[in-house]
């Protein structure tokens, strides 16, 4: 999962040691939003994708790659794992993952084999 390094300034803040993501003096991200358009247009991706598509996009892949919520959290910068659900999309391959871990958890149990 990629740091989210990739939309943050290339040179430390005087407040903070990790480096901060653009800002405007009107405190919004519209300048990286307008960057992120254009990388998006220069790569001929699809028109619809937006500055956060990359964000749940990646959320989601860890999530599929059974990362813990607090490796989400950290990977994402989070406090706290009320967020999760809206970024890391539910997929199939999560819920096949989840049913086969239900389905040893219970055999296992009872001394059975799959």
């Amino acid at each position: 999962m990629v740091s989210g390094l990739v939309f943050r300034r290339d040179h430390a803040h005087r407040r903070s040691r990790t480096p901060l993501p653009w800002i405007t003096e009107k405190k919004d991200l519209r300048y990286l939003r307008d960057v992120v358009k254009e990388i998006i247009r220069s790569a001929g991706l699809r028109e619809e994708l937006s500055f956060t598509s990359f964000r749940h996009g990646g959320f989601t892949e860890g999530a599929d790659s059974d990362l813990t919520d607090a490796e989400l959290r950290a990977a994402g910068r989070h406090r706290s794992s009320r967020q999760l659900p809206t970024y890391a999309k539910r997929t199939r391959k999560q819920l096949i993952s989840g049913t086969k871990k239900r389905r040893e958890e219970r055999t296992k149990a009872a001394g059975l084999s799959e």
